[in-house]
């Protein structure tokens, strides 16, 4: 959550600094600021709301400063206002920051105690005061007495960020620390551009360097190098090329990101499958690193999967396929709970991270306490080289190309498809091979083309949800995780009342929610649960509720209990979820349209979650 971006080189920084914070407002949108050294002064320039308030703000500024920093906030400490935006500033510097300190009320009384002047509700002023107060009492260089201070300030603040500062005595240079939230760096030929992610970067060159844990970026026009705390020697950071394009973070003509990312998942699945699928129906998939899946996988009994949000209902699914179709006992936590449980782990266990980013923090926390424990792990990620893609031994990266769009569309599928593709292969190299599964993972991007062909009966339908009281999503099995997540969806960008729910559990309680003003999406494939489904359907028709069911194409004894009928391909038990996904996806988005919603950026919420 929030984002920063620094640039110091030959270039203007203001127009690289705001094309940045635009690229990253999706990390947060409650405020924006930047800071420029103006040679023996700080130019700052704040504002409450998203980014477009701070470009008009600063539009008639001019400004050709060649050195500046800039954030776009989602608030955790303080309301969203000018006074809580970031920059903040603390005598000779001014500071943007990412991240959560845990304990800065101790610390701002202390400071204050000391003297200290405080300004807003943050716990980011209090870095910089903190900051500020160990640079005064610091010998050596202007630099050295900076660099001395920020690690005395980290050896006192507890939480995890990502900071970056300038400094009115060391001109012409960017100090940052990332400290459990990332922060990237590359190196171009006019000079260095640091932001929270390659969002912000890919613009300009896809080099990027992952700035390690706990060390000092110093950033400078022609290089940039960090400081090891532990040896007080600088070096360099190892250079990545990431396989992503500028073009993949434009619109490319359609109204929003999230309607672009939508239709991409047709090609995204395909991608994620390319190079994975076996080469005939009795081969093995084949991953990155074939041999360590094969070994990590050799012994295993039991599998945990945790993961928050959007990426949770993705490993309940897979739930299902590990159980199903490689007889693997498979457990599934929330991120957020699995941290502070104490969970007992069996021999043989292998634990599985999910999350889009690769940055959410719970589910960092929660891969953490599995090393701890000594236990194997596996990531599935979408972010190439992500903190959690990093820390976790064995990664299966998904394939989606950057997500703008807050609510995760295209980077769930690819989860799904993952997911499917290692539950089959695991259960192939468990000696139960499910050999017409590889065909149907193999013609999904087919079938979901053609749900996609009905995209605007879905949309014409989600408009007309916008007078409901309730919008409820049962289902049975594997559609049981996908009506949570046609739940979120709408949840998300409508900010209407949406709930989920197992369609056998609605006589023990959310049948009480029926009558003619509720809407009920009911997700009835034909697979075992179909019967039982229908009877749910006849409760639900018996107590007025209006109903919408998506369904197997050609269904005509589901049609004459429903009020609105959505097909979808015949297919196989596995690819179901993935193909159901979609009509759901665009429910909310006709929906939330209809409501006048900013859908790329739904009130409240972030994409990249990394504050507990």
């Amino acid at each position: 959550m929030c984002g920063i971006v620094g640039y110091v080189g030959q270039k203007t920084a203001k127009p690289i600094l705001l094309d940045g914070l635009s690229r990253l407002e999706y990390r947060g949108y409650d405020s924006a600021g930047f800071a420029l050294n103006s040679g023996g002064k700080f130019t700052v320039q704040r504002n409450a709301g998203p980014v477009q308030e701070l470009i008009d703000a600063s539009t008639h500024m001019g400004l050709s400063e060649k050195i500046g920093i800039a954030h776009t906030r989602w608030a955790t400490h303080g309301v969203p206002n000018e006074l809580n935006a970031h920059p903040h500033r603390a005598g000779q510097i001014v500071l943007v920051h990412n991240g959560i300190i845990e304990n800065y009320s101790q610390i701002k009384t202390r400071l204050i105690s000391a003297g200290v002047e405080f300004h807003s509700q943050t716990d980011t002023e209090v870095f910089a005061q903190l900051i500020e107060y160990h640079r005064k009492r610091s010998e050596g260089t202007p630099e050295e007495a900076l660099i001395h201070a920020i690690e005395t300030a980290m050896a006192e603040v507890e939480g995890h960020y990502a900071i970056l500062l300038l400094s009115l005595d060391v001109p012409g240079k960017i100090f940052g620390v990332q400290f459990g939230a990332p922060l990237v760096a590359s190196q171009l030929k006019d000079g260095c551009v640091i932001a929270s992610d390659i969002q912000a970067i890919i613009p300009y060159s896809n080099q990027v360097s992952f700035l390690p844990k706990g060390e000092i970026l110093v950033a400078a026009e022609g290089k940039f190098e960090v400081r090891d705390p532990k040896t007080k020697k600088f070096h360099s950071v190892k250079t990545e090329t990431i396989d992503w394009s500028a073009d993949k973070v434009e619109k490319n003509g359609y109204e929003s990101f999230m309607l672009k990312e939508i239709f991409q998942q047709p090609m995204v699945v395909a991608d994620t499958l390319s190079g994975r699928l076996p080469t005939t129906e009795e081969s093995n998939f084949i991953w990155d690193n074939l041999e360590a899946h094969r070994e990590l996988w050799k012994n295993v009994q039991h599998v945990y999967l945790i993961a928050c949000g959007t990426s949770y209902h993705a490993a309940m699914t897979a739930e299902y396929f590990f159980e199903k179709w490689a007889k693997l006992e498979c457990r599934v936590d929330i991120a957020s709970e699995f941290r502070y449980r104490n969970p007992v782990f069996q021999p043989n266990t292998v634990v599985g991270v999910i999350s889009q980013s690769g940055e959410t923090a719970d589910t960092l926390a929660a891969l953490h306490l599995a090393k701890e424990a000594g236990l194997p792990t596996f990531s599935i990620c979408n972010v190439p080289n992500s903190t959690i893609a990093r820390e976790s031994g064995l990664q299966y990266p998904t394939k989606a190309g950057p997500e703008i769009g807050v609510a995760s569309t295209k980077a769930f599928t690819a989860q799904l498809t993952v997911l499917s593709a290692l539950a089959l292969d695991v259960a192939h190299l468990r000696g139960h091979p499910q050999l017409t599964s590889f065909r149907d993972l193999a013609r999904l991007p087919f079938d979901l083309d053609k749900v996609l062909s009905q995209s605007e009966t879905y949309l014409k339908i989600g408009e007309t949800l916008k007078d409901k009281r309730i919008i409820l999503f049962v289902g049975r099995g594997t559609m049981y995780p996908i009506a949570l997540e046609g739940a979120l969806k709408f949840k998300e960008l409508t900010y209407l009342p949406a709930e989920g729910f197992a369609a056998g559990e609605l006589k023990h309680g959310p049948i009480a929610y029926i009558d003619p003003q509720v809407s009920i999406i009911t997700l009835a494939p034909k697979d075992e649960w179909y019967a039982k489904t229908i009877s749910n359907m006849e409760e639900i028709r018996a107590r007025g509720g209006h109903i919408i069911t998506l369904g197997t194409d050609g269904d005509t004894e589901i049609k004459k209990v429903s009020h609105e009928f959505i097909s979808l391909p015949e297919s196989a038990w596995g690819t179901q979820p993935i193909l159901a996904a979609i009509p759901l996806q665009l429910l909310a988005y006709g929906c939330a349209k209809a409501l006048g919603r900013n859908i790329d950026k739904p009130r409240n919420l972030a994409k990249s979650v990394t504050v507990e």
